[in-house]
């Protein structure tokens, strides 16, 4: 998973330092924003992700494959319903959208829309993968994914470099996910015995558990944990200038990649966590330090790269022209690795279904707004508001992972 992020993450930077050096910082800036609402407005999508995870992975404990079809065939129907009266409603409001976030255009925002609803499918045939551990195939798909949205973005931007024409390379992608996490998991993940008995797997596994409610909580935790991750862009540029948001999207953009990198840690923890939250057991304390060490070590070689060269990191990517400010590079590194954490955390939440998570979250939430609202005149400003944010919010939420199994242990003891 890590040499797949490695490897993805290094096409999709491509993507950005192609793209930003062909656009206009302020169109540059006005595409990372609509990328942001692509990922905000995956919410649905998000809550979809874990709602599989949690089931798949408990069928693949127990191996069967004909559990997860049906579970499938019953999950999609539901999931298309709900998608398609979303996409409508976005088109409808789409003008709205575009003319409070300063959009030249509300092409981008109709072209994002349809992504998300072509997108919808696909989270669920690619955490099935995940939660059979199929990470290999995975890896496979998300590099080609990123591969064609390279690939996309390059033919576009020769042709044109405004926004609107640009973000067609985050709809085209969409294209090919759904087709390869589709073939894959069908593939790999294969009934043995066509003739097994269909029906019965949610008593066999899920008896004790509300279905509607449970979609309705991973929906709201889902919710939280994309506007913590993806607000930011949008909170810049709204408060602040074109130009900012221009430079801001950049810089944050080399400060994420130490959460993408960390992603790969969390996604791979995040099966075996569901499976044992399921079953009532506690997490392995040593996988869960070998999991902090390595997000540690990423983080620190890439900030101590940011903090000795960040002019060459800045202008090697994204050319001389977004050269403003570059001592304060390794600040966003900074950040995103408490961003990294924070998410770690909430993810082990989640794989307990403690979902009281939800408040922190939220809290967290209020605490970028306000930072951002009352600090925005400078990057600086901006990018350590966002950075106290989410170390408070790390905080919260490791205090609350920590109290509730502390409970846990006493209880075991009476």
């Amino acid at each position: 998973m890590m040499t797949g992020t490695v490897l993805g993450g290094f096409l999709g930077y491509l993507y950005h330092f192609v793209v930003s050096r062909q656009m206009s910082v302020a169109e540059y800036g006005e595409l990372q924003s609509l990328l942001s609402i692509f990922l905000i407005f995956g919410v649905f999508n998000s809550a979809i992700s874990y709602f599989t995870v949690r089931h798949t992975s408990v069928f693949a404990v127990h191996h069967d494959q004909a559990a997860n079809w049906e579970f499938v065939d019953y999950l999609i129907p539901k999931v298309l319903k709900y998608a398609m009266v979303f996409f409508i409603s976005l088109l409808v409001f789409s003008s709205i959208f575009s003319s409070a976030l300063h959009f030249s255009s509300p092409v981008g925002f109709v072209v994002i829309s349809l992504a998300t609803f072509i997108s919808t499918i696909t989270v669920i045939y690619s955490e099935i993968l995940r939660g059979w551990k199929e990470f290999f195939i995975m890896s496979v798909i998300g590099v080609s994914i990123v591969f064609v949205k390279l690939l996309s973005g390059v033919i576009l931007t020769f042709f044109s470099h405004k926004t609107s024409i640009v973000s067609l390379s985050l709809l085209i992608p969409s294209f090919a996910g759904w087709y390869l996490a589709k073939y894959w998991s069908r593939k790999k993940i294969a009934i043995q015995n066509a003739q097994e008995i269909k029906g019965g797997w949610k008593e066999k596994y899920f008896s004790e558990i509300n279905i509607r409610k449970s979609a309705i909580a991973i929906f709201i935790y889902s919710l939280a944990l994309v506007l913590v991750s993806n607000l930011d862009m949008i909170l810049v540029k709204y408060f602040s200038s074109p130009e900012l948001a221009g430079y801001y999207g950049a810089f944050a953009l080399l400060g994420k990649i130490i959460l993408w990198l960390n992603l790969a840690v969390i996604g791979v923890m995040l099966p075996g966590a569901c499976a044992d939250g399921h079953s009532g057991k506690r997490p392995d304390k040593k996988y869960l330090l070998y999991s902090y060490g390595l997000m540690a070590t990423v983080a620190a070689g890439i900030i101590l790269v940011y903090y000795i060269m960040p002019s060459f990191a800045i202008k090697l990517f994204f050319g001389n022209k977004y050269a403003v400010n570059t001592q304060i590079l390794w600040i966003f590194g900074v950040m995103s690795y408490f961003l990294s954490i924070l998410t770690f955390e909430a993810n082990l939440s989640f794989a307990k279904h403690n979902f009281y998570v939800v408040y922190f979250l939220a809290g967290t939430v209020l605490l970028m707004v306000a930072g951002v609202a009352k600090y925005h005149a400078s990057l600086k400003e901006i990018v350590i508001a966002l950075s106290v944010s989410f170390l408070l919010g790390y905080l919260s939420v490791a205090i609350l992972n920590l109290s509730s199994e502390k409970r846990k242990l006493n209880a075991e003891k009476i």
